[in-house]
């Protein structure tokens, strides 16, 4: 089977389910944005086939390139594990007539507006929101759900461009970030005070073959804000626990009702005063390597079980559950390069036997900013058979670590 693979090397995240693919006896072949010269060590070995264009969203330059390809092996599947090109994905299998999430649910999991608009008229509770446009719009709606709302862009990744709006005197020059006024029009929600974590599928067939549910500490919002936090992912293997159930069942649901089929999900959630309520989802895995977490914790090679249901519709492998896995990521004391660190090695000593994977970037790199997510700068990621103690330790290891920059 052949499978066309969108942006091969944007991180060696992605090289892991092009691996998946291969070792399952694909033929890949891959269109990114640079020149094959350029394609990391690691991925070329994995791709029959390579063709560079200027611009991965341009459908007409993607089907011509596409279509190239096809004329070489018969294309049989496109795949992408890129937020922004979820939508280019679909489009193409549309053009080539293939299997695969199609343009509509692609593009309800792309428009935050949208999706919840969908779902919430389906019976899933959600957060109420509205597109606006323009201040007085805003305004409004504020005075409906009542301060704090929440403002993001409409096709967004992770909590960039999101913010939090206290007060009615703030609603302005927040929008403005968002060019409300200038053009532009933007997603408002009522904020849902609550815990926040993410509920993450392999769904074949539209039935749900691996599902995995971790917990944000603190919640993206406060993570993305603040400094000084250092945020934590920390995935259990208490899945089965009755508390976990009504969870399990609205994932399900939400899946059968954007008719994903054959993909990875990803779907957030906050749960508190109002009860369980969706938050949003993708139609690709969780990004920040959140899939090495699954793999560890569950004795199973995911990016295969990926693989094998995206080729053959079925999936081998029983996960084992046997550890909840969590990562660390420690900040640097503010943006330049990194001067010294402190408690690294009483944290190695302490917990060297839990600790699997580790990045401690040598003293004069370069510090990368808040917004780059939890996959960067210092961070640590252990494994341990019992969530509670997993916790505890990664919150030892976010209070002892400190990173000096200037």
């Amino acid at each position: 089977m052949h499978v066309l693979f969108l942006a091969p090397d944007t991180h060696v995240y992605n090289h892991e389910f092009i691996r998946g693919l291969k070792e399952m006896g694909a033929t890949v072949t891959a269109l990114g944005p640079g020149p094959k010269e350029r394609l990391s060590a690691r991925v070329k070995p994995y791709l029959s086939e390579y063709s560079a264009v200027r611009n991965l969203l341009d459908e007409k330059e993607l089907e011509t390139r596409a279509r190239d390809l096809d004329r070489i092996v018969r294309i049989d599947r496109v795949e992408t594990i890129d937020e922004p090109l979820v939508v280019a994905a679909a489009k193409l299998r549309a053009a080539l007539g293939l299997e695969g999430p199609s343009v509509r649910t692609a593009e309800l999991c792309r428009d935050k507006s949208a999706m919840k608009d969908f779902l919430r008229s389906n019976g899933v509770p959600c957060a109420d929101s509205l597109v606006v446009d323009s201040l007085g719009a805003a305004e409004a709606f504020a005075e409906k759900v009542g301060y704090p709302v929440i403002a993001k862009p409409r096709a967004g990744f992770g909590s960039l461009g999101t913010y939090r709006i206290d007060a009615a005197k703030d609603l302005r020059a927040n929008l403005t970030k968002l060019r409300i006024g200038a053009g532009g029009s933007a997603l408002l929600e009522e904020f849902v005070d609550g815990h926040e974590g993410f509920y993450d599928t392999l769904t074949v067939g539209g039935s749900v073959r691996h599902d995995f549910v971790s917990h944000y500490y603190p919640g993206c919002l406060e993570a993305m804000q603040r400094r000084e936090v250092s945020p934590k992912i920390v995935h259990t293997n208490r899945i089965d626990a009755d508390g976990y159930q009504e969870l399990r069942r609205m994932g399900a649901r939400v899946n059968e009702l954007l008719g994903i089929g054959t993909s990875a999900t990803h779907m957030e959630w906050f749960f508190g005063t109002k009860g369980l309520r969706f938050s949003e989802i993708g139609a690709r895995p969780a990004g920040e390597m959140i899939w090495d977490l699954y793999r560890v914790a569950n004795d199973v090679d995911v990016y295969r079980e990926w693989a094998e249901g995206i080729l053959v519709g079925k999936t081998s492998r029983t996960l084992s559950r046997r550890y909840s896995t969590g990562a660390v990521q420690i900040r640097p004391s503010r943006d330049g390069r990194v001067q010294h660190y402190e408690g690294v090695e009483r944290v190695r000593q302490k917990f060297g036997n839990h600790i699997y994977q580790s990045e401690i970037p040598p003293v004069g790199s370069p510090t990368l900013p808040l917004e780059k997510g939890w996959h960067v700068n210092t961070w640590f990621r252990l494994r341990h058979p019992d969530y509670d103690t997993l916790k505890a330790m990664l919150d030892e290891i976010g209070d002892i670590v400190k990173v000096v920059a200037g």
